[in-house]
């Protein structure tokens, strides 16, 4: 089994103050359809999900990588824990959350089972 990390941290402020500024163009190249539903009202939440998409980019493989955008990470919210909407190539995923002070900092495990057919 193989374990990739991904971490990121955002600053919230400097995160909200992005979201005001670019407004509709910035949400429609970072979040789907379905995630704009339910993240417009809860600007944390979308900040969390933001810094989600970015730990989950860097932990994925690098051939991975180069064929997925954050749009394609989706990442949905249920009893106000994260997880995502749909799978990437069949990897296991475990997300974690810390808010700090005026950080939030992600944490993603990314869990590539490989079986041995004898």
């Amino acid at each position: 089994m193989d374990i990739n990390v991904g971490v990121d941290i955002v600053e919230i402020n400097k995160f909200k103050n992005i979201c005001y500024k670019y407004k509709e163009r910035f949400f429609r190249k970072i979040f789907s359809d379905i995630e704009m539903e339910y993240l417009k009202k809860d600007s944390a939440k979308m900040c969390i999900s933001f810094s989600f998409k970015e730990s989950i980019w860097k932990a994925l493989p690098e051939e991975i990588q180069r064929k997925i955008f954050l749009k394609d990470i989706k990442i949905g919210w249920k009893d106000n824990k994260p997880f995502l909407i749909e799978e990437i190539n069949n990897y296991k995923f475990l997300l974690t959350f810390s808010l700090i002070g005026r950080y939030v900092v992600t944490i993603v495990l990314l869990l590539n089972y490989e079986f041995d057919i004898i």
